[in-house]
């Protein structure tokens, strides 16, 4: 038995979330509203079994529910929506739904040392509204999805563009805030490809957020061999292995 939870009750589920998972910021930004989404629940009055998830698709499943009842649940939203489920190391093995689940393994790191490696010679500037009209049209879009507006994307936004001859040569942003932590993302345009550019616009990211007291999560697929050496390069060691469960839509 599951039931949809009221918006105006997330705060009844939070004890349920106990141990942190991959990709937690993100999670504690919908339970800190900044997030939109939607939980299942066993019970809407006293819950003991929850999963959240959210309107971009990250799906998070409390610490205690059990996979007969995660089946259920996960058998009906993906009617409706597709899933990408953050399974936690310690449920590695055993799938809710196999028969339907893309199994996609990721890396997650978070600790890192020191980096001797110097950026090459580009310049690195904070989003602007100039800089963010030079954009792709595709990757002006999917900002445009995520923020609604551009002028929201400035006042919400966190990053930094590397800049060659005035065009956006690629960009680094921190997204999904919360309690401290922040997920790094980077993107280099396809012309400006294997330059050091990503390299150099992350680490001035990685630089800025230290200085505002913010840990970077930095997470991938494990198929993604250069995400994973970009992070081994800015310094990031000891990686968390989960996984990505990833559902499409039933019909």
């Amino acid at each position: 038995m599951f039931i949809q939870l009221p918006e105006e009750k997330r705060d009844l589920i939070k004890s349920l979330f106990q141990k942190k998972q991959p990709n937690n910021s993100a999670l504690w930004c919908y339970f800190d509203g900044k997030m939109t989404g939607k939980t299942f629940v066993d019970d809407i009055t006293f819950p003991t079994k929850a999963i959240c998830r959210l309107d971009m698709s990250w799906t998070y499943i409390s610490d205690d529910a059990d996979l007969p009842w995660i089946e259920d649940v996960l058998g009906e939203v993906i009617k409706k929506d597709w899933l990408q489920v953050i399974w936690v190391p310690e449920r590695k093995g055993t799938y809710p739904l196999k028969e339907f689940a893309k199994i996609i393994p990721r890396f997650e790191f978070i600790e890192r040392k020191e980096v001797l490696e110097k950026p090459c010679d580009v310049e690195i500037t904070p989003f602007t509204s100039e800089l963010f009209d030079k954009l792709p049209e595709d990757y002006k879009n999917w900002h445009l999805q995520n923020y609604g507006t551009k002028e929201a994307f400035l006042e919400k936004a966190f990053g930094f563009y590397a800049v060659e001859n005035g065009e956006v040569c690629c960009e680094s942003e921190a997204a999904f805030t919360a309690h401290g932590f922040t997920e790094i993302g980077i993107y280099t345009f396809e012309p400006y490809r294997r330059r050091g550019f990503a390299f150099a616009t992350c680490l001035k990211t990685l630089e800025e957020l230290e200085t505002m007291g913010l840990k970077a999560i930095w997470a991938c697929d494990e198929e993604n061999a250069e995400s994973v050496r970009l992070a081994k390069r800015l310094g990031f060691v000891n990686p968390v292995e989960y996984e990505f469960l990833y559902f499409p839509t039933r019909n």
